[in-house]
């Protein structure tokens, strides 16, 4: 349903915008309201789950929901005994209207029969929306970072050029190979990477659209299925590699080629056990949703660890000084040079893939996208890297805060200001701590209560709040309560100083 309505709305002119499955009631109703939104297209179980008695007159600008269901692409044996074992998650009563919104179901608009006279819209590929991406921000209220048809299209034959150069094999099955999706949809890599791209080289979408707890699973289908390619994150190849039953399909998946892994730093010992089990050659690559989110990735045959490798075609990468945005920072030497903080700098980037900015909001576009005297618009991503001698990027740190968490971008003060609606708790700050797998981040919140609640609240209660009102990939996994959070002179809240306890 999502392939099959992201296209129709790109057909049409209108722009897509992408809600995360699990987001609860008030994020749904942020990005609907901002985003200005006149129709949701949503499955029936998560709308039983998210919306089904909340007052929906909170989003002013929603006229219309469209209601799908997961059976309706089944067998009808498939679809009966997966509702009747609970399987298949299913709404029984689908409302006809709530207020002044009218509820239409997907299926009717699909199957009317009737001519449909589209209208003919023209289309300006470099400036109109094609899709929106809301991402989190260091201000704690999602931004949606907006995504032309250009931008869009030429990351996905950035991809597809990168790939195909490099293993012939991938290009000779156009038409005829197969792209295992298990990375979600509402990321823009999932969209990119999985979607998109996989339709440019012809493939077949192997859709998951619930990843099976047994993460072996996986590779059976991804074997059933011919896969050529699959894109991922760290924390997945990780969960592969974990399952003991994976062991068993070494050296069955012989037509899978190619993995792409993103979100997240790859440790080298999951890569090397991922792909001595599939026999698949996995590289590291870097973006973020204002590029589309591909902006460097590294060679299959000359991957280098630690790196995130070259900037695609017609990408152009440069570092400047952290601190005042403008002087070029030289690239390493030698191999020593890569430890050297003198070489290390914020990562700017200039390409078709990079976006034009944020809906609605001017302040932060100005600052995110500069234009040099050349007229060329370059992104400052906020991340600090470095360049190694033979060209390929390294990431170092993030000048920002964010966590990633299972490829997630989490942004700390947007966790903190949801934590806020707690009334036991006065303070919070949250901070990225390494994960327990070694596969990334894993959230920590330090907390300190307030008077009244003291001896009443544990870490326990809050941590049961916190799931109940967070989104799973948001809520903190570790809590910790102290009495007094580091602040600054002006009362700010010091995560430095935080992360600093955990050394």
């Amino acid at each position: 349903q999502f392939v099959i309505a992201f296209y129709a709305l790109q057909r049409l002119g209108a722009t897509a915008n992408p809600i995360i499955p699990l987001h609860r009631f008030v994020e749904i109703v942020h990005q609907i309201n901002d985003s200005n939104s006149v129709a949701l297209i949503i499955l029936d179980s998560l709308y039983e789950e998210h919306l089904h008695g909340k007052d929906l007159s909170k989003m002013h600008t929603l006229k219309h929901v469209i209601l799908t269901g997961i059976g309706e692409y089944l067998s009808k044996i498939k679809a009966v005994l997966g509702k009747a074992l609970g399987k298949v998650p299913y709404m029984k009563k689908w409302p006809t209207k709530v207020g002044n919104i009218d509820f239409i179901p997907f299926q009717e608009i699909l199957s009317t029969g009737k001519p449909i006279n589209i209208p003919q819209v023209s289309i300006d590929p470099k400036k109109d929306i094609a899709t929106l991406i809301y991402t989190g921000g260091t201000t704690g209220i999602p931004k949606g970072v907006m995504l032309t048809h250009f931008n869009m299209s030429s990351n996905a034959e950035q991809a597809r050029e990168w790939i195909e150069n490099q293993l012939p094999e991938v290009k000779e099955l156009h038409g005829k190979g197969g792209v295992g999706l298990v990375v979600p949809f509402a990321h823009v890599f999932g969209i990119s990477t999985g979607m998109s791209l996989g339709i440019s080289l012809g493939y077949k979408l192997i859709m998951f659209p619930q990843p099976p707890e047994k993460k072996s699973k996986i590779l059976e289908v991804l074997m059933k299925e011919e896969a050529t390619y699959i894109p991922g994150v760290p924390t997945l190849w990780n969960l592969i590699n974990q399952d003991p039953d994976s062991a068993k399909y070494q050296g069955k998946l012989t037509t899978l080629k190619a993995c792409v892994s993103g979100g997240a730093s790859l440790p080298e010992e999951v890569k090397r056990r991922f792909e001595e089990i599939t026999g698949a050659l996995i590289i590291e690559g870097y973006g973020l949703s204002e590029t589309s989110p591909n902006l460097c990735c590294g060679p299959f045959h000359d991957f280098k660890v630690n790196t995130v490798g070259f900037p695609l075609s017609d990408t152009y990468v440069k570092l400047v000084d952290i601190n005042d945005g403008k002087t070029p920072v030289p690239q390493c030497p030698d191999e020593e040079s890569t430890s050297n903080p003198e070489y290390f700098g914020e990562i700017c980037a200039y390409g078709p893939q990079i976006t034009p900015g944020y809906l609605g909001k001017e302040k932060e576009s100005k600052f995110a996208l500069r234009t040099d005297e050349k007229g060329r618009t370059w992104l400052y991503t906020a991340d600090i890297g470095c360049i190694d001698k033979d060209g390929y990027v390294m990431i170092k740190d993030r000048k920002r805060d964010m966590i990633k968490y299972k490829g997630h971008g989490v942004f700390p003060a947007e966790v903190e200001n949801l934590m806020y609606q707690n009334d036991a708790i006065g303070e919070v700050g949250v901070i990225g701590v390494p994960h327990p797998d070694g596969t990334g981040q894993t959230i920590k919140a330090y907390v300190s209560i307030k008077e009244e609640y003291q001896g009443k609240v544990t870490k326990e209660d809050l941590m049961e709040w916190c799931k109940e009102n967070i989104s799973p990939y948001k809520y903190p996994r570790i809590i910790e309560i102290i009495e007094e959070l580091p602040k600054s002179l002006v009362g700010k809240i010091l995560r430095r100083e935080l992360r600093e306890l955990e050394d």
